[in-house]
């Protein structure tokens, strides 16, 4: 069952005026990378919970008619699980039953070690260098245990590369993990420190394991302003 306190993020934003009519808004490319490796695969952190929750959401609630989606599954290696421009009639939101299917194929529990956490944010990037012209929004849902990640001395290179990109309009890291990480630093923390100068960059959005809740509504609000 899922925590009662994130169960608000399944539910759907009131519909605004331009919605009812029927009207469009500026399309985005919206990514969303989900790392399975690591604490992903302990169940007693619930993460693959919290994954398929944030990406169902982010599927329900913000994906709109015209709108780029691109999903990355992380394991040791990347994996593009959708990548297509998402046109419906009458403005409609994607149907659940495919918001289900695409989020348990991007939350399915990897079989191999090792972890490509750059990799898929230069995978990200990469993908929407190719919609130029078009916000782009890209959501990392990862623990931020970089220790298997064999590119992780380029983590700080590779989010400032897609964060100077103009079209850059957010990056929302989340799920990353209180625990104990090497050196007596907690896994965030670590992270964090990886990236270097970008961490300060105001379109970078982040929450650790249990704090989804508290932080979707800004992501949210930013994915809003990005359209305007």
């Amino acid at each position: 069952m899922l925590p009662l306190a994130l169960l608000p993020l399944l539910l759907p934003a009131p519909a605004s005026a331009s919605s009812l009519l029927g009207l469009s808004t500026p399309p985005l490319h919206l990514t969303v990378a989900v790392d399975m490796t690591g604490s992903s695969k302990n169940p007693a952190y619930k993460y693959a919970e919290q994954a398929r929750l944030l990406s169902q959401s982010v599927l329900l609630n913000q994906l709109r008619s015209g709108d780029t989606l691109t999903l990355l599954r992380i394991c040791e290696g990347v994996q593009t699980v959708a990548d297509f421009q998402f046109n419906s009639r009458n403005g409609a939101r994607m149907a659940r039953a495919d918001i289900l299917r695409y989020t348990a194929a991007l939350t399915k529990p990897c079989t191999g070690k090792g972890s490509a956490i750059t990799a898929g944010l230069a995978h990200a990037a990469k993908r929407s260098a190719q919609t130029a012209g078009v916000g782009d929004v890209v959501v990392l849902f990862t623990d931020g245990a970089l220790l298997d990640d064999p590119k992780r001395a380029a983590l700080g290179s590779t989010v400032s590369g897609l964060l100077k990109r103009t079209e850059t309009r957010a990056l929302f890291v989340a799920g990353l993990s209180p625990e104990p990480g090497t050196g007596g630093a907690s896994i965030r923390d670590a992270f964090v420190k990886a990236l270097g100068s970008p961490a300060r960059d105001k379109r970078l959005l982040l929450a650790g394991a249990y704090d989804l809740s508290n932080v979707y509504p800004t992501f949210a609000n930013a994915v809003k302003g990005a359209r305007r």
